[in-house]
């Protein structure tokens, strides 16, 4: 099996945690998000949504952390993924709730950044100069 994933990927930082945690051995490749190595044709052709983490088993692809997660922990046999069906459903809220208030904090922080760029700052900036301002008066 072979995982391509970044370090600080906030989606492929729970497989680093989870493959070392159960001695798993997969064959780790590092894609490199800051040279916008995700855009190139030999990555796009692994995962034509650019992103990752991409599990491949075989001729077997996975793009979702949560996806990847839960099919190692099947694949290996893992305690960390209990077979009891309760027990699975509870770690299987607990991984849907971190991602979405994941999604929801990187939301809240794209519109933040987007509200606060220069252009959205001008736009409600009174003008200063007389024109303008003479202009609102009238």
């Amino acid at each position: 099996m072979k995982l391509y994933y970044h370090p600080a990927s906030t989606t492929s930082r729970p497989l680093a945690l989870f493959i070392p945690e159960n001695g798993l051995k997969l064959d780790m490749q590092v894609v490199d998000l800051f040279t916008g190595e995700q855009y190139k044709p030999a990555f796009e052709a692994i995962n034509p949504n650019h992103m990752v983490p991409v599990l491949e088993d075989g001729d077997f692809r996975l793009t979702e952390s949560s996806a990847i997660l839960k099919y190692l922990a099947d694949a290996f046999n893992s305690p960390l993924y209990p077979k009891d069906l309760k027990q699975r459903a509870r770690v299987n809220e607990r991984m849907d709730w971190v991602r979405a208030a994941t999604c929801a904090m990187a939301w809240c922080i794209r519109r933040f950044f987007r509200s606060t760029s220069a252009a959205a700052m001008r736009r409600r900036t009174p003008r200063l100069n007389g024109a303008s301002n003479a202009r609102r008066a009238g």
